[in-house]
């Protein structure tokens, strides 16, 4: 029940920043340039792109437990 109050409250909380900050775009511009500049270097880098592929290879295996898990947290 806790974490459940947690949860809501963290989506509450971004959904009332991004409607009610005037700054959010000054805010997130840095980050929105980082991520861009990230995405475009592994797209050039053969190694990165393969460590990628790899932890997307796990992450697919790892999904089914990754179900159950949510599903259980929001039973209980």
């Amino acid at each position: 029940m806790i974490g459940k109050l947690i949860l809501t409250a963290i989506v509450l909380g971004s959904g009332a920043f991004l409607l009610l900050s005037d700054s959010f775009e000054i805010f997130i511009s840095p980050f929105a340039n980082a991520a861009a500049t990230d995405i475009e270097n592994i797209k050039n880098d053969p190694a990165t792109q393969i460590k990628f592929n790899q932890a997307l290879d796990t992450f697919y295996e790892n999904l089914g437990d990754i179900q159950f898990s949510i599903s259980d947290f929001f039973r209980n």
